[in-house]
């Protein structure tokens, strides 16, 4: 009878969680049930004609003559407002009221300031609002770039640096403390540079360049070299050196009486003896960060305290860890009496925070300490031991303060995990209760993790172009310069040949030799005008990626995190940041080795793959004198033509279809790569694209040839491309072939 129970309630549970999951299903794909109507403004209140807005699942609107729009919506939905001449503004639908929006030019406010205007503006803006800041770094480099000094330009790029680092771009952070080094080299700039390798996970270059960078003379800065150096080996595994770092590290805080750094340092050194598998020594050193913290304060004992708990936890000491994590509890509860008068929550610890609501600031030493979370890290160590009454007290605990400070993660877990013990003691009314407070919970999570996700790559999105823009403003900058020096030189021949043109008569032999001479500078002055043109075009073709993709594949990371299977979406992140990382390292160079191009395009084929697993299987065969060859091929020329292939020819195929990507030798030391698919083909995909999509692709396909045509123009190459019909059955299909001499 017992069984049968068991059975009924798992199948309650079964069919609440499909119901809650196919409920939320709808509101993605059901349709809208809003029309919201507005208008786009200037700030004299003059129409805007043409204003891109855009809303989730393809939704499009664009202004008439009188500045109007209708677009389908449902609420909470993010409406995207952009135009060429504003900022980009976003609004979140809470009614079905009209909407007025009204947009002002910042860029001529912006281009009226000075460097130390702008500078200074960076001060406010840098926490608060990243594309700002990076707005008016923009106006500081490139407003009066003739008036900067390079010390000048130095510090706006360390401040660029900065802005990057903070939001974890830490790529562009490295490439901008490397500006600002090429224009003054300065040991702290360098010390941030070497800080972004490590957390770019370029370990061994920041080994490298903490050690280059050699002992500070200020205690302060070697404390920071040092323990840099010491996370960097950490984080390759090398305990040995880490310990014998950290160890320098914390005799240097000691030294100068920095108690913070002696209490991070001791909980490093803890953890790195455990990892090498010295408990006992390990134990030894979090003991001391614990007796120095109280001298810290409450905060700190709480971190402290909570990692030493951790330690206690991962070799199953768990007396000793539930023993501390009440200590906490007290310390908590303490604190929050004394902060009644300032605010009635719960507030949230880390080692650089006191109190702040419901979280704690993020560090890369200290997680998020909450109190219910070190409730649900007691309850989890009582179940460990077995003790399920005690276990469920505390894990009701944890809940009750999760609702109380909409902490939807210990929520969720705390749910779960009482819905698993309820059912243990036979309870099923409780057991499916808290299983529909779990489910509720992962529902709740996942808007709210879909949301930060969308925001996260929005940002990421918008300071890259600002960095773009940067580098854009340099290169002009330079241009602009090399432009001048030209004309300076010009000036400089001509003054010279009027002062010999009072020889003329001497001497017309010479004034004929000079005009030969001016003649050939000027001829060589205009090939090399026109081989750089050409080197820029080309970069700018080169450096082209189909944003469609990114976006897809960060929705597909979506899609796995909304099934809960983490490790697809750990490994198709993985994936994806290998390609982006791959594709930003190649975007400076015209040819690769085939074999690294043939790493990109299966990388990338299965990255499709993934996302397209009903549409298509694929074959990518190489020969074997290929595959070990360094035969040098253009990067990602072949991406944007597999991509055509996927999009407009096989995505529309009814049945699953194939793409062969074949590499095969091409006469004594050449390259031939045919893409053939079984879709529908040309013929038919024109048929279904929209006017939109026409335009994009037919762009698309000109910048592969345009691209060739400058590769051949530029380095002597022979590269073809033919594009024709594959006539296969039942579908035509297209086949591709590149040949690469």
């Amino acid at each position: 009878m017992m069984k049968k129970i068991l059975v009924i309630i798992i199948l309650l549970i079964s069919c609440t969680s499909l119901n809650a999951q196919s409920k939320f299903s709808k509101t993605k794909t059901e349709q809208t049930s809003l029309s919201i109507s507005g208008r786009v403004l200037t700030e004299d209140g003059k129409p805007i004609v043409g204003v891109n807005i855009e809303g989730p699942n393809g939704r499009y609107a664009s202004t008439d003559s009188r500045g109007n729009f209708q677009i389908p919506a449902n609420y909470g939905d993010r409406l995207v407002i952009r135009g060429i001449d504003f900022e980009t503004v976003y609004h979140t639908v809470y009614s079905n009221d009209d909407l007025e929006i009204r947009v002002t030019d910042e860029d001529d406010s912006l281009n009226n300031l000075t460097y130390s205007q702008a500078i200074d503006s960076t001060q406010i803006y840098f926490n608060k609002d990243p594309k700002k800041t990076a707005d008016f770094l923009i106006a500081a480099l490139s407003n009066n770039p003739k008036s900067l000094s390079k010390q000048q330009q130095a510090a706006a790029y360390e401040k660029l640096g900065d802005l990057y680092f903070n939001n974890k771009q830490y790529d562009l952070a490295i490439d901008n403390f490397k500006a600002s080094i090429n224009f003054i080299a300065n040991k702290s700039v360098s010390l941030k540079r070497a800080s972004a390798l490590r957390e770019n996970g370029n370990y061994q270059e920041s080994i490298k360049a903490f050690i280059e960078l050699g002992p500070f003379k200020n205690k302060d800065d070697e404390i920071k070299r040092l323990k840099g150096l010491a996370d960097a080996y950490a984080a390759t595994n090398d305990q040995q050196q880490a310990i014998a770092v950290y160890q320098k590290a914390l005799l240097l805080s000691e030294e100068v009486g920095n108690l913070n750094e002696v209490t991070s340092l001791n909980t490093k050194i803890g953890n790195n003896l455990d990892r090498a598998g010295q408990t006992e020594k390990a134990e030894g050193y979090f003991n001391k960060a614990i007796s120095n913290s109280t001298v810290e304060g409450r905060s700190n004992t709480i971190v402290t305290q909570s990692q030493t708990a951790d330690f206690y936890n991962a070799n199953q000491q768990y007396d000793k860890e539930i023993a501390l994590r009440k200590k906490n509890i007290q310390l908590f509860e303490e604190e929050a009496k004394e902060k009644d008068s300032i605010t009635p929550d719960r507030e949230a610890f880390s080692d650089s925070s006191i109190l702040s609501n419901k979280t704690a600031v993020i560090t890369p030493e200290a997680p998020k300490l909450t109190l219910q979370k070190e409730q649900l890290k007691i309850a989890t160590a009582l179940k460990e031991q077995n003790k399920i009454d005690d276990a469920i007290d505390y894990y009701l605990k944890s809940l009750k303060e999760a609702e109380k400070n909409e902490d939807l993660d210990v929520l969720k877990d705390a749910s779960k995990e009482l819905s698993k013990l309820y059912r243990i003691k036979g309870n099923s009314s409780k057991a499916l209760t808290y299983s529909e407070k779990y489910i509720e919970a992962v529902d709740q999570l996942y808007l709210e993790k879909e949301n930060q996700l969308e925001e996260a790559t929005r940002n990421a999105k918008e300071l890259v172009a600002k960095q773009t823009r940067i580098l854009t403003l340099e290169k002009d900058r330079k241009l602009t310069d090399n432009k001048l020096a030209l004309a300076s030189a010009e000036q400089a021949l001509s003054i010279e040949a009027n002062r010999r043109q009072r020889w003329i008569i001497y001497s017309l032999g010479a004034a004929v030799i000079l005009l030969l001479t001016l003649a050939y500078f000027m001829y060589r002055n205009n090939k090399q005008q026109k081989i750089n043109n050409h080197l820029l075009a080309l970069k700018s073709l080169r450096s082209q990626m189909n944003p469609h993709f990114i976006f897809n594949a960060l929705n597909s990371v979506n899609n796995f995190i909304a099934t809960n299977d983490e490790r697809k979406a750990n490994k198709y992140l993985a994936d994806f940041s290998k390609l982006m990382r791959s594709v930003l390292e190649n975007s400076e160079l015209d040819f690769i080795p085939a074999s690294k191009e043939i790493e990109l395009l299966n990388l990338y084929l299965h990255l499709e793959h993934e996302r397209f697993k009903d549409k298509f299987e694929f074959e990518l065969n190489v020969d074997p004198s290929i595959k070990e060859s360094n035969i040098p091929v253009p990067p990602m020329l072949l991406q944007p033509i597999i991509e055509n292939a996927v999009w407009h020819g096989l995505r529309y195929k009814k049945e699953k279809g194939l793409l062969k990507v074949s590499f095969e030798p091409h006469n004594q030391s050449g390259i031939k790569v045919v893409i053939q698919d079984n879709g529908i083909g040309r013929e038919k995909s024109k048929e279904l694209k929209t006017k939109h999509q026409k335009k994009r692709d037919s762009k698309g396909l000109g910048n592969i040839k345009n691209r060739i045509d400058l590769l051949n123009e530029l380095h002597n190459k022979n590269i073809t491309l033919t594009v024709e019909d594959a006539n296969l059955k039942p579908d035509i299909g297209t086949t591709v072939i590149v040949i690469i001499n």
